[in-house]
């Protein structure tokens, strides 16, 4: 009987032992094996924060390269097609030095462009980092407009401009009505059909030409002749009759002031 008792002890202090490390080593393999998966959800939890964390932070470099650096701003363009007009003033009309070339909207600039009275037509073109080319249509002259001691260019459409240097070629019409003179609109409509109308006529016309509300079209031949010829309604008819009515009164020698050929029959004195 004695002998029982530790050997019960024995027992006892031997099972506790074993079954305490069974428990922990059970504990301890459940939080191994839950660990990932726990991982897994925490990282998908948090991957979408992190996302717009990064993109917060790359917005704001973007932003910073965009507007605090010189990268994207203009501070000199390219200009193709310019006759009379120089690079200022194209600068000047399109407001566009010193702009980001982010806010710079290219229809926007050519609309302020085909506004200066020369430019008949602008195209603009923009590309990254910061590069902008304009091309310019001027206008061209047809004939010069003077008006007192003003000289406005006109071109085919009859839209004056101011001249910026002499062209000795240029027909040049004088106004005799002084009529006021916008650039970059119509002059008289009269006046420009007739001129047009006696160059389509006669390609070899004189350079020089008087224009007045009363007597229309008028020009000096080479006998210093007057010569009237109002509007433009049968120009062509009014060539032919002055031309025989000059070879008549050379035949017969007759020196004349001018001939009128502006309305109903000609007649001369």
């Amino acid at each position: 009987m004695p002998r029982a008792t530790p050997r019960r002890a024995m027992n006892r202090i031997t099972t506790r032992p074993i079954g305490r490390r069974t428990r922990l080593h059970s504990t301890a393999e459940a939080a191994i094996t839950r660990t990932p998966a726990m991982s897994r959800e925490m990282w998908k939890a948090r991957r979408p924060k992190l996302m717009v964390g990064g993109l917060i932070l790359a917005l704001v470099a973007a932003l910073f390269v965009f507007f605090d650096t010189d990268q994207f701003y203009l501070f000199d363009f390219q200009v193709a097609g310019l006759q009379h007009l120089t690079k200022p003033e194209i600068a000047r009309a399109s407001g566009i030095a010193g702009y980001n070339i982010f806010f710079v909207e290219t229809q926007q600039v050519e609309r302020a462009l085909v506004k200066l009275p020369e430019v008949k037509f602008a195209q603009v073109t923009a590309s990254m980092p910061n590069h902008l080319t304009i091309a310019i249509e001027e206008r061209k002259p047809e004939f010069a407009w003077v008006r007192g001691g003003e000289t406005y260019w006109v071109d085919a459409e009859g839209i004056a401009f101011k001249a910026r240097t002499n062209l000795p070629a240029l027909p040049v019409m004088h106004d005799l009505d002084q009529t006021s003179v916008k650039p970059g609109q119509t002059i008289s409509p009269a006046a420009f059909a007739a001129l047009r109308a006696l160059r389509d006529a006669w390609r070899e016309s004189p350079r020089a030409f008087e224009w007045s509300t009363a007597r229309g079209l008028s020009f000096s031949d080479e006998r210093g002749w007057k010569i009237y010829l109002g509007d433009a309604e049968e120009m062509a008819g009014k060539l032919a009759e002055y031309r025989a009515l000059v070879a008549m009164l050379l035949a017969q020698k007759i020196q004349v002031k001018f001939i009128d050929l502006g309305k109903g029959d000609p007649y001369y004195q």
